[in-house]
């Protein structure tokens, strides 16, 4: 039987800044939630409608997010985008869905929630909390927002099957302050999370000891 885990993202930044300043020397801490998936790439479908900004700008923003895991990290993981939907609802139906709601979840500016079976994810949606904040796309231009790509980088790392970093700066550290682009840079504890997740595919050794023999 698959189990659903949510995942949260909180606006404030206070709330476990003096246990993290007390954690980050640490060599690494990162956490995961014991379930990786068993196969890259990994797809997943945009419903980009949204209250603040082009579907087109919202989805691009999107991709950004999902791949900086991919690109920056060296694991043997990878998002791919698998084109647009329209479906609104979430749950445990193999398809891996990414959406806006006018709706709000507390402090919430997104969710993660992922279904598991044996340590291996099924199915990971997200929900973008569009009815309490504003969001917003590239580097310019926000006020009193978030940026879709650094909220999607850390939610992303959620549906990798990473937890929250004790360590301030990172992006799975669980909060953030508006109009923030370091998230979607990942910190080398992001990194060393995933890895311990999703080892970087090793390359043969070369042969030696061989010598080229003519006709």
């Amino acid at each position: 039987m698959a189990i659903m885990h949510p995942r949260t993202r909180i606006a404030g930044i206070a709330a476990l800044m003096a246990a993290a300043l007390l954690l980050q020397d640490r060599p690494s801490a990162y956490s995961t939630s014991g379930s990786k998936w068993a196969t890259s790439p990994v797809p997943y479908r945009v419903n980009a409608a949204n209250m603040d900004l082009p579907a087109a700008q919202a989805d691009a923003a999107m991709r950004i997010g999902a791949d900086s895991w991919a690109l920056q990290s060296g694991a043997s993981i990878a998002f791919q985008h698998a084109g647009a939907s329209t479906q609104t609802t979430t749950g445990f139906d193999n398809l891996n869905l990414v959406v806006f709601r006018d709706a709000s979840s507390g402090s919430a500016i997104a969710t993660t929630y992922w279904w598991s079976s044996g340590g291996r994810i099924l199915d990971a949606d997200i929900v973008f909390w569009d009815g309490e904040f504003k969001f917003f796309a590239g580097t310019t231009g926000c006020s009193g927002g978030f940026y879709i790509e650094d909220i999607a980088a850390h939610e992303f790392g959620h549906a990798l099957g990473l937890g929250h970093s004790t360590v301030v700066g990172t992006t799975m550290y669980p909060s953030t302050s508006s109009c923030n682009t370091a998230n979607r840079t990942l910190h080398d504890d992001d990194i060393a999370g995933v890895r311990s997740l999703y080892p970087p595919a090793t390359l043969p050794l070369a042969p030696t000891g061989l010598r080229f023999v003519g006709q």
